[in-house]
C-alpha cells in the first residue's frame, strides 16, 4: 500500500527518521521546498512501514563550450547560464540544481559561485 502521507503521520515520521539519524543524510529544509511531496508505505493492513521525501531538482547535463573560447568569455557565459537556470528554478519552485562536473578548474568556479560540493554518492536511476 502506498499513499501520500497525512498529518496523522508526522510524529511517526519525525521519530523514524531520528532513530534513523546514522544512516540517514537528512536535510530538515527539504521539508519546506514547494515541490517536496511525502509518501508512507504501508502493509496490507495499513500499518506504516515506511516513508520518503522527494523533491524535483534541476540536473545540469554537459555543458559545451565553444572550442577555443576564452577562459574570460566562459566564465561570463556560465556566469549567465548559471543565473539563468536560477531564475527557471525559483519560477518552478524548484530549490536545488544539481551538477556534475569533473574538471578542476569549472569545480572552483562553480564552487565560487554558490555551489555545495557533495561529499556522498548519488546515484541515478532512469525512468
Amino acid at each position: 500500500m502506498l499513499r501520500s502521507a497525512e498529518p496523522k503521520d508526522s510524529k511517526n515520521y519525525s521519530d523514524w527518521l531520528l532513530a534513523a539519524k546514522d544512516i540517514n543524510l537528512l536535510d530538515c529544509k527539504v521539508f519546506d521546498y514547494p515541490t517536496a511531496n511525502t509518501l508512507v508505505v504501508g502493509d496490507r493492513d495499513g500499518e506504516p512501514l515506511l516513508m520518503n521525501t522527494f523533491q524535483a531538482v534541476i540536473v545540469m547535463e554537459a555543458l559545451a563550450p565553444k572550442p577555443g573560447l576564452s577562459p574570460l568569455r566562459e566564465a561570463r557565459a556560465l556566469k549567465e547560464l548559471f543565473e539563468g537556470i536560477k531564475k527557471i528554478a525559483a519560477a518552478t519552485g524548484v530549490r536545488e540544481v544539481m551538477f556534475g562536473c569533473k574538471d578542476e578548474r569549472l569545480m572552483k568556479f562553480i564552487e565560487g559561485r554558490g555551489f555545495e560540493r557533495l561529499s556522498f554518492p548519488v546515484f541515478r536511476y532512469k525512468v
